[in-house]
């Protein structure tokens, strides 16, 4: 992918301007493309940013579990932090907020690192010796959902916190950068130097689309207004299919030309 707006959810957007990866089938079936749940994506290189409403957006869907200490989550940037604030349920409901900076684990991770963390308008360090407990203790790690908290740091596993399809890869940096937080995989940006173009490209192997599959595949699906980056909405791809048009090559490879999402008529 190169410069796609790629709506994960209804509610949350990446912000792609690199991806490159690997598709695999979780059966011996191709992977369909109309399936989320059909297929795994491994990222290798890759840079993309989210901004506020969107990480609200999936950091609320991460915490949406039985047993959950969080609930009403905001997340916003500041001066280069993470500020997040929502309601902490210890037997009482207390409001919370957390000023924290972002950065990668050598293994991969998300580190968000807590400067201040205030409940109730009380600095939590003070509240919690008052009553000689750790955060870890009252907040529960889900590492299913990319959520792990280990001697009151927050660690978090992105691929893990999206929606299908499963996403895999190493996070290189993570960093918050105006009002987007920023996540590098591999190599970065640095790995599409030279493309050009707004577009998804599936090259090699067997994919479906619909009724259409596709082996030894060479399909790329092209922003028909390269002005701004491609707005993709996975879910909805067929919408954007009947607005737009195709074209096969002398090589018999298939190119898609599409309107942005947030185009189309309703």
């Amino acid at each position: 992918m190169r410069n796609v707006r790629l709506h994960v959810a209804p509610d949350a957007m990446l912000e792609v301007k690199f991806l490159s990866g690997v598709l695999d089938s979780v059966s011996a079936h191709p992977p369909v493309f109309d399936d989320q749940h059909s297929f795994t994506m491994t990222v290798s290189d890759g840079e993309m940013a989210l901004d506020a409403a969107s990480l609200t957006a999936l950091v609320n869907h991460a915490f949406d579990y039985k047993g959950s200490a969080l609930s009403d989550l905001r997340v916003t940037f500041e001066d280069g932090h993470l500020l997040q604030r929502g309601t902490l349920k210890t037997g009482v409901s207390v409001p919370f907020s957390i000023v924290a900076d972002v950065s990668a684990t050598p293994d991969g991770l998300m580190h968000v690192h807590p400067l201040k963390v205030k409940t109730a308008g009380i600095p939590t360090t003070k509240l919690m010796s008052m009553f000689g407990v750790d955060l870890d203790d009252i907040l529960k790690g889900r590492p299913d959902r990319g959520i792990t908290f280990r001697d009151n740091e927050l660690y978090l596993d992105p691929g893990r916190m999206l929606p299908a399809p499963e996403t895999r890869g190493k996070l290189t940096k993570a960093f918050v950068r105006g009002d987007r937080l920023v996540q590098v995989f591999g190599r970065g940006a640095a790995a599409y130097a030279k493309a050009s173009g707004n577009y998804i490209w599936f090259r090699g192997g067997t994919i479906r689309f619909g009724r259409l599959t596709m082996s030894d595949t060479d399909l790329k699906l092209i922003d028909m207004d390269p002005k701004d980056p491609f707005d993709f909405f996975t879910a909805r791809y067929n919408d954007q299919l009947v607005a737009g048009y195709s074209k096969n090559t002398p090589d018999h490879a298939l190119r898609t030309y599409m309107p942005d999402f947030n185009d189309i008529k309703r």
